[in-house]
């Protein structure tokens, strides 16, 4: 866990943190990434399977840089015959679509180079259904629920959406990050901020409302 003294300037934390992030070795992120998938797996997707008549609908992201890979979860999940959902950036636009991926051949790389389902391999998501879980990737979390993101609002802006289309709070929203990514410091967190269940790092799962799986 990392502590942060002083002003809260935003652009300062975002440039320690991934500066720490960015100092893993490529070894170090692989494998405290499939720590944190086992623990998401058993903390939450394992019991969230135990009580649906139905395939569960996981939103996740492919990684970018030194992010933590949800790779090995998506597999597994693909495994159980679980549906898996990736966002794209809406080409100009300001918001996210979301698109069923099958395959890790089914990601291209979208603006910025982040990772994204490819529109021509892939089908928009079926707005009647409900998200059971959200993988939230960001730069820092603390213990009350706030995340420090990249400064897009794209999450924010998805979270916003998927209220509109159906019960945003059937659907756990958790922030998915390496422990060195919590910090000890309050985040800002205004009101159109998306408001997460959980984050999960490689050491320990800590949930932030009474949304557990």
């Amino acid at each position: 866990m990392v502590e942060i003294h002083g002003k809260s300037d935003k652009s300062k934390w975002r440039k320690r943190l991934v500066a720490i992030r960015d100092g893993m070795t490529p070894a170090e992120r692989e494998n405290r990434s499939v720590q944190l998938c086992l623990l998401v797996e058993n903390e939450v997707l394992s019991p969230i399977r135990s009580r649906l008549d139905r395939p569960m609908n996981l939103c996740a992201y492919a990684p970018f840089r030194s992010e933590a890979s949800p790779i090995p979860l998506m597999e597994r999940c693909w495994e159980k015959g679980d549906r898996i959902y990736a966002p794209r950036i809406i080409p100009g636009g300001e918001g996210m679509e979301l698109r069923k991926v099958e395959d890790m051949s089914d990601w291209i790389p979208g603006k910025w180079g982040v990772p994204e389902p490819d529109p021509t391999r892939t089908d928009l998501m079926d707005v009647s259904l409900t998200l059971d879980v959200v993988l939230v990737p960001g730069i820092a979390y603390n213990t009350n629920g706030a995340r420090l993101g990249y400064g897009g609002g794209y999450y924010d802006r998805l979270y916003a959406g998927v209220g509109r289309t159906s019960d945003a709070t059937a659907t756990l929203w958790i922030g998915f990050a390496f422990s060195d990514q919590v910090i000890t410091e309050p985040l800002p967190l205004e009101r159109h901020d998306l408001r997460l269940n959980g984050v999960a790092t490689e050491e320990r799962f800590i949930w932030f409302d009474e949304g557990e799986a």
